[in-house]
């Protein structure tokens, strides 16, 4: 019988949480990645709480896709088999696999739009919608917007980088099929 008394929520899936330091005092930037676990607004919480002992300031981020725990936990053996000098690092490794490509337990799309003239925004949606995609989350960024999709035909999208009506707005659509959209900035601006 154990003594350990943490509460265990077994899950299929999970999302993380990434935090990025703006350039520090130093000259140095960081990179904090926290599995949410339990409650997404509590650990939220918690990860800043530790961000703002850390001081400075920081923009936390959330996965796109989710990520599936059995493929992640295939690929974490594999990663201590193949080095297990690195034991020591046990927490990283495991986000880290949790982070690979194969993980991806969602396919959904992210648009990083730094733009925020209407019109733009408006052509960006149709050209989703004409295409068999739907918006699922619009997402204020600090450049512009992140729009979360679901998976659609994207060659109209991307020929907006060479479409000469759009060309203000053309280098600044980015599409990604997985990485992480924008929740917040925290500590000192």
């Amino acid at each position: 019988m154990s003594n350990n008394k943490e509460e265990r929520i077994y899950k299929d899936t999970v999302h993380m949480f990434l935090a990025l330091q703006r350039m520090s005092k130093q000259g140095k930037k960081r990179c904090i990645r926290s599995v949410i676990k339990h409650n997404e607004e509590d650990d939220l919480k918690a990860f800043e709480g530790k961000i703002k002992v850390i001081g400075g300031e920081w923009r936390i981020y959330k996965t796109v896709n989710a990520r599936c725990i059995d493929k992640a936990y295939k690929v974490f053996m594999k990663m201590m088999i193949d080095w297990p000098e690195r034991a020591s690092c046990i927490d990283s490794i495991w986000r880290t696999a949790l982070l690979q490509r194969e993980c991806k337990a969602e396919k959904y799309f992210m648009l990083d739009i730094d733009t925020e003239e209407l019109k733009h925004l408006e052509k960006i949606e149709f050209l989703i919608l004409a295409n068999n995609g739907k918006v699922l989350k619009r997402v204020k960024s600090p450049s512009g917007w992140h729009y979360i999709t679901e998976p659609f035909d994207v060659r109209q999208v991307q020929e907006l980088n060479t479409d000469c009506i759009a060309n203000r707005v053309g280098d600044a659509v980015t599409l990604l099929r997985d990485g992480y959209y924008y929740i917040k900035t925290v500590g000192e601006e």
